[in-house]
């Protein structure tokens, strides 16, 4: 009965506000410049213009447009910034979880809500378009019970939650004052008189049926979570006094904190919000510093890299069974190890996003201590520490690190393709198409008395033409890692022939692994795309052409920084970019 009164209740509530719905919410794109023109960008992307080091790769094979890494602007006379549409976006897994465990105190398996959906690589962007099935929301109406429960069910736990004793009535100020100060904390705004007597309607009917007040209570929270007004995040705007399309406080508020804490804001943030604090470029940087500055902040940097590394691919990589240390603990080290490395170099030693590709730091328990070499002493499977690599070692950077490793590889052996290709698009921000769907991808087999090396095998792959085309700008690139197997372990022969490391990195001879770090950690063009990737990441939208001149500042000001990714999250949360939005049609 209690179930049956919280699912009509969820349909009045989704009937009742006019934020909630779903919305196509892609942008138009810029076009591309370079010769490959739009089949060579993939859907909603843009070609890479004159002097950002990038080629423009076709699919087909066919014409490529090569960039000029230099020193002047990204984007050479850029249009005039137009804002974005007005949009709606369903929280992510890793932002319902965060928003679930800072409230109720309890973990969510994200593995049991509904995927994301991956538009421009991050998983954030295409929350602006996904649609939930109604099976979806059943995960979400589970999780928000189980989590519920958790609380309810604990006497002293559901006191200090509810913070006083509900009587179950209509005139219960106990019970209303707290449906008022969850809302604001879940719908990240205050909320109106109409949507808290409905919620109050709720709580009054389910306690008189169960007769028990603190079920009305608990059906009325669990109302609260399963609201379209706790799971999308309504980025609308308003007009403001003078006549521009800007984002409200709350809205500005509700960003912020997803985007630096992945989680709902505090309340010193929603009363920055209702005291007018968010509504100039200085009290958003008081803000956001606050926010990094914060233990939640490492999220700001470790969920960028958790999407812009495609992290949870390492939990779904099926390895053969020669490889039986790759099981949970490994993967979940080898996660850590990158997110921690991230957070490390930008929020700890606060140096340049660069390091990232030299650094020796790693976040290791014993398994994947072992897997790297290193001493195990004082390590468990549960327990980490962050330790250094050999100094003159093959195994630099995060391009040398096993998740990295690992993601981008088959079950038996390593890929130079899918290493040098995820390099190629997130780090040289060049897509490249997939292959035609008559060109055999699959590498044909040696002679049983011919072993051949993967390179030696790409190299006959390439000598057809339509493969060429493409993997030439792929190959190269993670070449210099084929001295790692499929699950980033170091070796130096591959099927009893020694592997020849070298390669090139954007024109750029390199040695080895440790040479390609090097090339990768001294390049412009590479600053130049995390500048790009990071935008599209806190903007929640696709690159425009329309972005053009935001970048340029944004690239300046970070080239500035020495690079120093922390710089960029506070110029890009204070821009107009993360402010302003144009009306919907």
């Amino acid at each position: 009965m209690a179930k049956l009164v919280v699912c009509c209740t969820l349909a009045l509530l989704v009937g009742c506000t006019g934020q909630v719905g779903l919305v196509d919410n892609t942008g138009t794109a810029g076009a591309g410049t370079g010769q490959g023109g739009a089949g060579a960008m993939g859907s909603g992307g843009s070609g890479a213009p004159s002097g950002t080091g990038g080629t423009v790769v076709s699919g087909t094979g066919g014409t490529v447009s090569s960039g000029t890494a230099g020193t002047g602007p990204l984007f050479p006379n850029p249009p005039a910034f137009q804002p974005p549409a007005a949009m709606l976006r369903r929280l992510t897994r890793a932002q319902f979880r965060n928003a679930v465990r800072d409230v109720f105190g309890v973990e969510v398996n994200t593995a049991d809500l509904d995927a994301d959906s991956w538009n421009g690589n991050f998983a954030v962007i295409g929350a602006a378009s996904v649609v939930s099935s109604e099976r979806g929301i059943e995960q979400y109406q589970t999780a928000i019970e189980s989590a519920v429960n958790a609380v309810f069910a604990d006497a002293t736990k559901r006191s200090q939650f509810i913070g006083c004793t509900p009587t179950g009535t209509q005139t219960d100020a106990c019970l209303r004052g707290y449906l008022q100060a969850l809302g604001l904390r879940a719908w990240r705004r205050p909320l109106a008189s109409a949507e808290l007597d409905r919620l109050m309607g709720v709580a009054v009917k389910t306690s008189t049926e169960l007769g028990a007040a603190v079920e009305g209570a608990r059906w009325a929270t669990v109302a609260l979570f399963i609201s379209p007004n706790f799971l999308y995040r309504p980025e609308l705007g308003a007009t403001t006094a003078n006549g521009s399309f800007r984002l409200t406080g709350y809205e500005i508020a509700s960003r912020l904190s997803f985007l630096v804490w992945g989680s709902l804001p505090d309340k010193m943030l929603l009363d920055q919000a209702a005291n007018g604090m968010l509504d100039t470029a200085d009290g958003i940087r008081g803000a956001t510093t606050r926010l990094l500055d914060a233990a939640a902040g490492r999220e700001a940097v470790g969920a960028f890299a958790d999407e812009l590394m495609r992290l949870d691919r390492i939990a779904t990589q099926a390895k053969d069974p020669s490889f039986p240390e790759y099981g949970a603990a490994l993967q979940t080290a080898m996660t850590r190890d990158m997110r921690g490395t991230w957070e490390a170099i930008v929020l700890d030693d606060r140096t340049s996003v660069l390091d990232l590709f030299t650094t020796t730091k790693v976040v290791v328990n014993a398994d994947l201590a072992r897997l790297y070499g290193l001493d195990t002493t004082g390590l468990t499977s549960t327990t980490f520490q962050t330790r250094s690599l050999p100094a003159d070692g093959p195994r630099v950077g995060i391009l040398g690190k096993a998740g990295f490793l690992s993601e981008f590889a088959n079950q038996k052996e390593g890929s130079p393709t899918l290493r040098g290709k995820f390099m190629r698009e997130n780090f040289l921000c060049t897509p490249i198409n997939p292959p035609p769907g008559d060109v055999i991808t699959v590498l044909d087999d040696p002679p049983p008395d011919m072993p051949m090396t993967k390179r030696q095998r790409l190299e006959n792959h390439r000598t057809m033409p339509a493969c060429n085309g493409c993997h030439q700008f792929m190959d190269p690139l993670g070449l210099p890692l084929e001295t790692f197997d499929a699950i980033g372990r170091y070796r130096t022969t591959d099927h009893g022939l020694p592997i020849d490391p070298s390669g090139d990195f954007n024109g750029q001879p390199v040695a080895d692994a440790r040479g390609l770090g090097q090339a990768v950690g001294g390049s412009l063009a590479v600053a130049r795309c995390l500048v790009r990737k990071y935008y599209s990441y806190a903007t929640g939208h696709e690159e425009r052409s329309a972005d053009y001149s935001v970048l340029n500042t944004l690239a300046d000001a970070f080239q500035a920084s020495g690079y120093k990714l922390r710089d960029l999250i506070l110029d890009v949360a204070t821009s107009d970019a993360f402010t302003v939005v144009a009306p919907q049609p």
